[in-house]
């Protein structure tokens, strides 16, 4: 049986108490990434890097092949669709530039 990310990443960060909008925060995105994040049955190595080291979680005792430190092998893995594979890419790029927008303003 497959194990659905976005919940687990929900149930980790819920079990935790940790408040949703102060860790989008820290990690550069909006809140609705976060929830967005939590519907998706598979995210991203990099999405997942991201927030266990925020949270200071370690996912490989529960998703022992999903966290990828290599950057290259997330880009050639074959089994990410093309069309899947850069719209992530795209929304990651998006949430970066808004945390770059938010860091100017203050």
């Amino acid at each position: 049986m497959e194990i659905h990310m976005g919940r687990l990443l929900e149930k980790v960060i819920r079990k935790k108490g940790l408040n949703i909008s102060k860790l989008a925060n820290a990690i550069g995105v909006d809140q609705r990434s976060m929830y967005n994040w939590f519907a998706e049955p598979a995210l991203e190595s990099g999405v997942l890097e991201r927030i266990a080291e925020a949270i200071e979680y370690d996912f490989t005792a529960d998703l022992p092949t999903a966290i990828i430190r290599d950057p290259e092998l997330i880009a050639s893995d074959a089994e990410i669709r093309d069309d899947e594979y850069w719209k992530n890419k795209y929304i990651d790029l998006l949430e970066r530039y808004s945390g770059l927008l938010r860091q100017q303003q203050d």
